[in-house]
Formats: structure tokens, C-alpha cells, sequence
């Protein structure tokens, strides 16, 4: 244990406990703050959430506890204002701050992007249902974004307004009254482009020497490559030097994840910035590197410190379920790959792990993460964690491996591929 003396607090939602029980390991005391019960109708499975695990639950921030925490962990976007006070009140905080309308407010990055000489795809704001389906109406290859709202929709793809209009539907019964005054954005397509992402942390616009750098199948799968910076080629890494002085403005300590996508000019188009430990890779990087708390620890306070790491390669593979949608899912595994195996909305009961549903519509129950020192030894340690893993409906399939080499291959015939995985 690094830090036996030292008290943690990790403010998220259930889909951060992975990284709460991290934590543990390394911290004498942990408390968790999840946001979300304080309603009329409080639930069980709202409540009680995390129940089991190594680290106390607490409902607020303040408290008896309060005094005794030395730095608080806000992993995901949300309360700015609060991170910025407790920081005043010279408590170290990791979290992206202010920084999180890079992530929530795609207008605002769009255009602090422009001001720096960034590529930005075409893309419009349209107000209210109507003016949405008159936009795809005309105009198709279409991705739709919502920005903070994203509990309404996540982005999706309209090919042409009649393949989407049930989705459309469906998405303004959802939103009812409010309907017409929300602001949607469209983005037109960047068809033959190949996307990669930057996984990093950012302590006040400075960046690590050495990072993970890997390719997303979309809620599937991913692959990487740990990297000193320079290696990376430039176009990869541009948006993050370009948006370093306004992440230096925002305070911004914590996770960052780009999503870039890039084509014969080599012009990068930034996608979306994820101010927060995403998923992928953060269940992997949780594990990957050998100093993650200490990453955490010192950076809250402002010290930039590269990673150390278990390897050269990493892997994580989305683990799913349609039963926990509404059930409570059990989750069946061999112990000795409790560090491989990542879930959300975890509690312990009577010794045995359960994904407790949390009404979302969300199928995604967690990760199988695995490392080596080649791609093959990261693969073949995934498989074998995910291979130990039992329980009703759940699907475990590394096949999405294959198609992010797929998107190497691609990258290479660029000339812009970093990546080393059929030469390890």
C-alpha cells in the first residue's frame, strides 16, 4: 500500500466503482460519493449500489468524513464548481473542472478549436424536433449529437431521415414538452477516415512524457500501445498540444481521452473529447499502469508524473448482458483474475457479485482488461479472464480485437500507423 496514512474520496456514478476499488488497494481509507439517491423515491438498487466493496459509502461530500480525506477523485464530468471550491479550500482534486464543457458543450469546443487553427468537419446547431427532421430531411449521412442531455440519447448515425425517423420518434415522445427547445447538433460524415484516440491525463495543460495510444471498435473493443509522446505521430497528438492553453486555463487535472479521425490529407477531425476516465480504456489503464495512484495523487496537486507501466500492450473487451438491463446480474469468475474483470454497478452480497440494474437502458456491464508485453500476451490474458467468467446472459467475445487491427491496417496504408502489434 503506497499511501496507508492517506484518505481518498471518489465522487462518480456506479459506473466508476471499477475505480474505486482501484483505489483502495493504494489508500488506507477510501470513501465513495454516489450522486443520484437524493430523490423522493429513493431505491434499493439506487442506495445501495457499491454495497460490499472495500471502501465506505457516504451521502455527501461534507460530513464527519470530510476533514480526514487529503485528495477527492471526481473521475467522470460534474460539479465543476464544487472541485473548484474544495481546491480553494486547499484540498488536492483530480477532475477536468471547468474543462468538461470540452465534453458537454460541442459548440464551445468547436469553436475554441477554430480559434486555435484546428480542423473542424461541417456541423450546424439546430433547435427543437422540427428543425431536426427538416435538416435530415435534406441532407443525409448525418451524425446527431445532444450536448449534456446524453441520458436522453447517445449520438447515432442517419444515413437518411427515413432509416431514422422511428428514432426520432421515439425521441421526441421521450422528451415531450421539451422537444423544441432543445439544441441538437448535426455533423456532417468524414467518410474513409480512420479513427484513433489518445488516452492521457492532462495536469494543467502539460501532458505525460509516455501515454497509451490504441484504436476503439465502438462498444466493443479496444486495443493500444503504450508510447513515449514523440512517437505519436503529430497529427495524432495535435489537438492536445493545440488545446493545451485553454485546458491550462481550465485547471484541468484528470483524464482525457480524444477520439480522432484521420484520412489521405492527414488533417485530424477531433470527434469528441471525453474530459473523464472513458470506457474504454480506463478499466485497462486502472491495471496497466503500476503507479495509478500515485498518477492521481500527485497530480491533484499538481504534479505531472508519467506513468509506469505493466507492459507494452493492452486490450479491453466490453462484457454485456440484455438480462441486467432490468435484473440483477450475477457474475461468476475465478478469483485470481479479480484485477482483470472490471464491472459497473457492482455490489457484494453474501460473498458473491452482482451488476445491480440502475434503470438505463444499458446493456454494457463492464470489461475484461488484459496486458503483456506483446499484443498476443494482452490478448491471451483477456481470454483467459474472460473465459472464467460465468453467469446468466452474459457475452464475452474478443473478436472485436480483429477488427481494430483492421483499422491499423488501415492506418499504416496512411502512413500515420505508430503501432507495432504484428512486429512484437
Amino acid at each position: 500500500m503506497k499511501y496507508p496514512n492517506k484518505t481518498a474520496m471518489v465522487v462518480a456514478h456506479g459506473l466508476f466503482l471499477p475505480i474505486v476499488e482501484r483505489i483502495t488497494r493504494d489508500f488506507g481509507k477510501v470513501y465513495f460519493w454516489l450522486p443520484g439517491r437524493e430523490t423522493t423515491f429513493p431505491t434499493t438498487n439506487l442506495g445501495l449500489v457499491g454495497h460490499g466493496i472495500n471502501a465506505e459509502r457516504v451521502d455527501s461530500v461534507f460530513g464527519r468524513h470530510f476533514d480526514k480525506c487529503d485528495v477527492f477523485i471526481f473521475p467522470d464530468v460534474g460539479f465543476p464548481e464544487l472541485q473548484i471550491y474544495l481546491e480553494e479550500l486547499g484540498k488536492r482534486v483530480w477532475g477536468s473542472r471547468n474543462g468538461e464543457e470540452l465534453e458537454l458543450y460541442r459548440e464551445t469546443c468547436k469553436q475554441l478549436m477554430q480559434q486555435v487553427g484546428l480542423p473542424v468537419q461541417p456541423w450546424k446547431v439546430v433547435r427543437g424536433m422540427k428543425a431536426l427532421r427538416a435538416h435530415l430531411q435534406s441532407n443525409e449521412m448525418q451524425h446527431v449529437k445532444i450536448d449534456r442531455w446524453r441520458g436522453n440519447f447517445e449520438t447515432f448515425f442517419a444515413e437518411n431521415y427515413n432509416l431514422v425517423q422511428p428514432r426520432l420518434d421515439d425521441i421526441a415522445n421521450t422528451m415531450g414538452g421539451f422537444q423544441e427547445m432543445i439544441d441538437f447538433i448535426v455533423e456532417d460524415d468524414l467518410p474513409d477516415r480512420v479513427e484513433i484516440g489518445l488516452d492521457c491525463y492532462c495536469i494543467d495543460g502539460e501532458f505525460p512524457n509516455k501515454t497509451l495510444c490504441g484504436i476503439e471498435v465502438k462498444n466493443l473493443g479496444y486495443i493500444s500501445q503504450f508510447f513515449g509522446w514523440d512517437e505519436i505521430p503529430e497529427p495524432v497528438r495535435r489537438w492536445n498540444e493545440k488545446m493545451a492553453p485553454f485546458l491550462r486555463q481550465y485547471g484541468y487535472r484528470g483524464f482525457l481521452s480524444t477520439e480522432v479521425r484521420i484520412g489521405k490529407d492527414h488533417e485530424p477531425y477531433m470527434i469528441d473529447a471525453c474530459c473523464r476516465a472513458g470506457s474504454p480504456p480506463s478499466e485497462l489503464y486502472q491495471e496497466f499502469y503500476k503507479n495509478f495512484h500515485e498518477i492521481i495523487w500527485e497530480g491533484a496537486d499538481g504534479n505531472l508524473i508519467d506513468p509506469e507501466p505493466n507492459g507494452k500492450f493492452g486490450v479491453q473487451v466490453v462484457l454485456k448482458s440484455e438480462w441486467a438491463e432490468t435484473h440483477w446480474q450475477p457474475v461468476y469468475c475465478d478469483p485470481k483474475f479479480e484485477r482483470n474483470i472490471k464491472l459497473f454497478n457492482v455490489a457484494i452480497v453474501d460473498g458473491k457479485r452482482y451488476v445491480v440494474p440502475q434503470n438505463e437502458e444499458m446493456n454494457e456491464i463492464g470489461a475484461v482488461v488484459g496486458w503483456g508485453d506483446t499484443l498476443q500476451d494482452a490478448i491471451d490474458m483477456a481470454q483467459e479472464a474472460g473465459d472464467s467468467l460465468s453467469g446468466y446472459g452474459i457475452k464475452f467475445n474478443i473478436g472485436p480485437i480483429d477488427l481494430a487491427r483492421k483499422e491499423v491496417e488501415n492506418l499504416e496504408k496512411l502512413n500515420l500507423s505508430p503501432f507495432t502489434f504484428d512486429k512484437s
